[in-house]
């Protein structure tokens, strides 16, 4: 379960950056998370919560804005996105899965899809 290691990273990045700002409280945090992470989102708000707990992250709200995967042939150059509905394989057979929608070459590469970012922390000082 990568999710719990996953969101315990996040927590001690958003404590950082909060005693940065002399942050008394996070009110609400806002995730992107690419399809690619093979995150799955309940899981990951679950532990979000249970390590907040006890700190100045406890009881903010986490907005997740799960990204699809966008994929660029190499060969003619092609893009498309990839939704999320679709990726029902396990990893590593997820990756052999890709082609190319346009001339079915599995030459592409995954231009987005693969971030796990925060995007913002709201705070109060």
């Amino acid at each position: 379960m990568h999710e719990f290691s996953t969101a315990q990273t996040i927590i001690e990045t958003i404590i950082k950056v909060a005693e940065k700002h002399n942050a008394k409280c996070i009110t609400e945090v806002n995730l992107e998370i690419g399809a690619l992470t093979l995150l799955n989102i309940e899981q990951l708000t679950f532990s979000l919560k249970v390590l907040s707990e006890k700190t100045i992250v406890e009881g903010a709200k986490f907005k997740i804005n799960y990204t699809p995967v966008k994929l660029k042939c190499l060969k003619c150059g092609y893009e498309t996105i990839v939704k999320a509905e679709e990726l029902n394989y396990e990893w590593p057979e997820l990756i052999f899965q890709f082609k190319c929608l346009k001339c079915g070459s599995k030459e592409v590469e995954a231009v987005e899809g693969k971030s796990c970012i925060i995007k913002d922390i709201k705070i109060k000082v």
